[in-house]
């Protein structure tokens, strides 16, 4: 894969590492920077519901935009491969981390922990349950930064029939019961796994050891989990957190990972240890009416007599009577009585409880908060205000008493309320060093920093504008700010000065700040003596300071010259009554010495002058040179004491 080009712009050029997917280091050749791209393979028996079903749930992960969550820049597919891009995070996961720096101080471990539930709280938000919480997913920067990878990726795997046991017994020591069930998973999927993680984050260790994964799963369904104690001591707040977690059954677990982080603010307040929640039914409260009295009168005849009596039913006597009409009395007090008890018992069921467990009140404004609080009876105490950049201006960072707790009815309910991004006050980055600006700048969270270059009179480097005036307030992850950097000196075109007189060159390419150097002078036919013959280098743009080089004519060529070495034999001169016989000689005393001169004409020499000149008091050989021109002749003479004789021509033909 190494050099091939994937979705028309990524060039592969490092393998990183397989798994679930193969992950490799690209170039984005159109915008020119770094990216990691991660090749799933497609299911070949339904590729294209394979393809919408993996787009739907990974592109949706493309708006996910949070400091600690990995952003997705693009999603494609091959015949062959699901591509997922995401960006470049320079520095270890936090399996490698856990593995090199255990064990690890339990401060970090808490803004570890923070860190990774802000980005699953902000992508459970938006809907998005990771499924795959664990160390190999959280990536840690150079800054120590933690940023949460691979989103969405579970849930699109396990629909596209990329469950195999081989690709998931990475994850199966982090795997929720619910998950290993089988059964539908939910925001506290994400939650149990990150209480497994936590655990290891403290302790260096899995929770749960086996031979194979599917022992290990069956360890998460059926096995409490194990006391952190016994590898590490923690604050009870801490173990608590972890029991709450990964509670087996999720109704008992946290509901939302705002609650874990609201825990974890206060953990070192919590002194009762962790009482597992127990499913209660409800109480049903049965009201049995009364029974209703038989009436016991018979109606029987009236008889009537003259007399102005009242009308008596025969049979029945006065006693009778006022019997008879106090049933309607004590029927109507029984059915009030009923009635009574009927409403009491309604009250007494409907009545809301004396205590209440305060919901979650964290991302909601303090007017929503305060509709709750008024539905429960409850009371908004002290309004506090702070810088939060997890939090958006007005939304809820946190209350007191914290969410979950019981509390009285009437109580008063404290909240501190984000005022968003914390901003920044610019500072004066003009005559700073680029990268020295551009490392104070991202230590105060901007990513959005833009470069522009100026030539300039500073030196290469230096900012020389910035798009921000010095004590403005900015928030760093909304406004972009853009450095000016000087580029140097502005190059300066170079004029070819081939054939030009060089004196004259000099001058115009010194005056604009050039070094002129002659690096050698040579003969030249058609370039007159004094003239540049040509110039290293001969075009493009310069900076000033730097060197040229010219080669400069010395006109044409002289005619080609021979050297001709010729020696002599200058005899000695000898007197008649000499003897000459070489007896006579050798017993002959020392002679006197003569001078001997010798002329010489040719190219460097003038016959009519003497060339050189020796003495002798034998017969003596001497070499002379003659230098001719080609097509040149020459002449030598050679004298002894006034007399000449040696004389010969040479030519040079």
């Amino acid at each position: 894969m190494i050099g091939k080009v994937v979705s028309d712009r990524y060039k592969i050029t490092k393998y990183l590492g397989g798994g679930m997917s193969s992950v490799y280091l690209a170039e984005d050749i159109i915008l020119d920077r770094d990216v990691v791209v991660k090749m799933i393979k497609a299911d070949p028996l339904d590729k294209e519901k394979s393809v919408k079903r993996f787009q739907r749930e990974v592109e949706s992960t493309i708006q996910l935009s949070h400091p600690n969550i990995v952003s997705v820049i693009d999603v494609d597919e091959t015949e062959e491969y699901h591509i997922l891009v995401t960006e470049v995070v320079h520095g270890p996961n936090l399996k490698e981390y856990i593995m090199k720096n255990h064990p690890i101080d339990i401060d970090e471990v808490i803004s570890i922990a923070m860190m990774t539930l802000r980005g699953i709280q902000h992508a459970h938000d938006r809907g998005i349950i990771h499924r795959d919480i664990k160390p190999q997913n959280i990536l840690m920067d150079d800054s120590g930064k933690v940023k949460i990878t691979d989103f969405g990726i579970a849930k699109a795997l396990s629909e596209t029939r990329m469950t195999e046991t081989n690709q998931v017994i990475g994850s199966v020591q982090y795997i929720s019961p619910e998950q290993a069930k089988g059964q539908s998973t939910d925001e506290r999927t994400d939650i149990y796994s990150f209480g497994v993680m936590l655990f290891e984050l403290l302790t260096g260790v899995l929770p749960y050891q086996a031979e194979t994964a599917v022992s290990v799963a069956l360890k998460h369904i059926s096995e409490p989990f194990p006391d952190i104690n016994q590898y590490r001591e923690v604050p009870i707040g801490l173990k608590n957190i972890i029991m709450k977690c990964t509670e087996k059954e999720p109704l008992n677990r946290y509901r939302h990972a705002d609650d874990v982080l609201s825990a974890l603010v206060h953990y070192q307040d919590e002194t009762k240890p962790y009482v597992p929640v127990k499913k209660e039914a409800l109480d049903q409260t049965k009201v049995t009416p009364m029974p209703t009295p038989k009436k016991e009168a018979v109606s029987k005849p009236v008889q009537k007599t003259g007399s102005a009596q009242s009308a008596v039913p025969i049979g029945e006597t006065k006693e009778t009577k006022k019997k008879r009409r106090k049933w309607p009395w004590i029927l109507l007090l029984i059915l009030l009585f009923l009635v009574a008890i009927l409403i009491a018992a309604f009250f007494l069921l409907n009545r809301p409880p004396e205590t209440v467990s305060l919901d979650n009140l964290q991302n909601m404004t303090v007017e929503e908060a305060t509709d709750y609080l008024e539905t429960e009876e409850l009371i908004l105490g002290e309004v506090e205000e702070s810088y939060d950049d997890s939090f958006e201006e007005g939304e809820i960072i946190e209350t007191t008493p914290r969410s979950g707790t019981e509390i009285e009815r009437g109580t008063e309910v404290d909240m501190l309320v984000s005022l968003g991004e914390e901003p920044y006050t610019m500072s004066d980055f003009i005559g700073s060093n680029y990268d020295d600006a551009v490392s104070d700048l991202e230590k105060a969270g901007f990513e959005n920093i833009n470069t522009e270059y100026e030539y300039s009179d500073q030196a290469e480097g230096t900012v020389i504008k910035q798009s921000v005036e010095n004590g403005t307030e900015i928030k760093p992850s909304e406004d972009e700010i853009t450095l000016t950097v000087s580029d140097g000196y502005e190059p300066i075109p170079i004029t070819n000065y081939t054939g030009n007189d060089f004196e004259t060159a000099k001058s115009e390419l010194e005056a604009l700040g050039f070094i002129v150097n002659v690096s050698t002078e040579v003969y030249s036919d058609s370039v007159p003596e004094g003239a540049i013959v040509s110039q290293d280098p001969s075009y493009g743009d310069f900076l000033p300071g730097s060197q040229i080089n010219m080669i400069v004519s010395l006109g044409q060529a002289p005619p080609e010259e021979t050297t001709y070495q010729i020696s002599l034999n200058i005899p000695y001169p000898k007197s008649e009554s000499e003897s000459s016989s070489k007896e006579d000689e050798d017993k002959k005393e020392k002679q006197e010495p003569v001078d001997v001169e010798i002329f010489i004409d040719d190219k460097d020499s003038d016959i009519a002058e003497v060339a050189d000149t020796l003495e002798i008091t034998e017969d003596t050989n001497h070499t002379i040179s003659l230098v001719l021109d080609e097509g040149e002749a020459g002449q030598y003479r050679v004298e002894v004491d006034g007399e000449e004789i040696i004389s010969e021509t040479v030519d040079n033909k």
